[in-house]
Order: C-alpha cells, then sequence, then structure tokens
C-alpha cells in the first residue's frame, strides 16, 4: 500500500533532518490557495490536501487539519514518492507541516519583479533550506505593500495594495490666557453692576462676558 509505504520514509527523512541541522537531506517548500479537496484519513495514513489547482500533496506530521474553502498556506520539507504505483493521487508530500491563513501574512520582501513571503519561524529557526513562497509582479510595487491574494481559481497572487496612513496627531485647540478687560464704566454703573456676579469664560479661545441685568431695571 503506498500510503502506508510512504509513511516511514518521511518519518525518516523528519528524523534525519532534526538530528543534523547543519545537513539539511531534503528542501522545504510552501504553497499557499484555497482548499479545493481534502482528504483526512488517521495514521498511519496520509491526509491529501489539494489548493487551488495545484497538484495534491500528502501531509505527514502535522497536527493541523485544512479545510475546504479555506484560504491558506501549508510548508514544511519537501518529499516524493520517485516510484510511485499507478493511480497515486499524490506522488508528492509535505512533512512535518505547518499551516497559517493567507490573511495573516504582511508585506513581502520584493526583489526586482518577484516578491517572497517567508514562513512563520523559517527566518530564525536555523533551518538551512527556509521554506517561502515566491509570486511574481505583474507591475512595479513601488511605495505599494505586497500582499498574497487568491484568485477565483483557488491560487495565490501578489498584489499592490496602499500602505496604510499615519494616524494624524489630535487636534487642539489653541489656549488662550484669559485677560483683564479695560474698565469703562461709570461709578453709576459699578454700583448697579456691583449687585451682579459677572463671569468671564473662554470658548473656542476666544474671550465672552455674558450679559447681565439691565443696569436700569430697578431690584
Amino acid at each position: 500500500m503506498v500510503t502506508r509505504g510512504l509513511v516511514p520514509l518521511l518519518v525518516l527523512l523528519a528524523t534525519f533532518v532534526a538530528s543534523s541541522p547543519g545537513e539539511a537531506l531534503t528542501p522545504r517548500v510552501a504553497i499557499c490557495g484555497r482548499v479545493t479537496s481534502f482528504v483526512d484519513a488517521a495514521p498511519p495514513a496520509d491526509r491529501i490536501v489539494k489548493l487551488g489547482t495545484q497538484e495534491p500533496r500528502r501531509l505527514a506530521l502535522g497536527s493541523q487539519v485544512p479545510q475546504i474553502g479555506q484560504e491558506i498556506c501549508i510548508w514544511g520539507y519537501d518529499v516524493e514518492n520517485k516510484n510511485p504505483p499507478a493511480g497515486d493521487p499524490a506522488p508528492k508530500g509535505i512533512t512535518g507541516y505547518g499551516i497559517a491563513p493567507v490573511a495573516s501574512f504582511g508585506c513581502a520582501r520584493v526583489l526586482d519583479t518577484t516578491a517572497f513571503w517567508y514562513m512563520p519561524g523559517e527566518i530564525f529557526g536555523g533551518v538551512p533550506d527556509q521554506a517561502f513562497l515566491a509570486l511574481p509582479l505583474t507591475a512595479p510595487a513601488g511605495d505599494g505593500c505586497v500582499r498574497i491574494a487568491v484568485d477565483a481559481q483557488g491560487n495565490p497572487v501578489a498584489v499592490v495594495v496602499r500602505r496604510a496612513t499615519a494616524a494624524s496627531p489630535p487636534v487642539t485647540s489653541p489656549s488662550t490666557p484669559v485677560v483683564s478687560l479695560p474698565n469703562t464704566s461709570t461709578s453709576d454703573d459699578r454700583r448697579m453692576r456691583s449687585r451682579d456676579n459677572i463671569v468671564m469664560v473662554v470658548l473656542g479661545g476666544e474671550l465672552a462676558v455674558p450679559c447681565t441685568r439691565n443696569p436700569l431695571q430697578r431690584g
């Protein structure tokens, strides 16, 4: 049975790589897209996943389970059955795999006309062959952010989006000191107005004096 025969090979490869970090026996690979088909199976059988129109891949030595319709990236060690039997639906596989949503990946690293996204933990993981996704750019990125998108067929494409602008600083009203108004009232006015409390307030940076009672009005 090809499924049972592939699992020991995957385990052996993963064990060898883990015990020899300086010598990568197999390269690492990353694939992204929408899950268009998924066949789950209990060990020692393999799970088989297909993203978009890409070739199906067997998944081994991983705990995450893809779901139909999810837009995800899968990465790990790239393995292949060099002598698959006739009718094998997935000669290639990914062992020791990880899964992350496409939306969780930020702006790409751009080199000439190619955008690169490293998979989580790959850059600082000490792995010689780092898993990354590379997509061609159909237009210059300029100052834009290149993100991973998924087309109608479920395959990954690189798109350029405008970078988020920095938040504008809060607008504060200028502080206007309260000043004394010139005294233009007569002695009679002062006597009449002394009966009322006059309160000066600052509104919108301008000095305002509320109206008091008519000084001609008898109390």
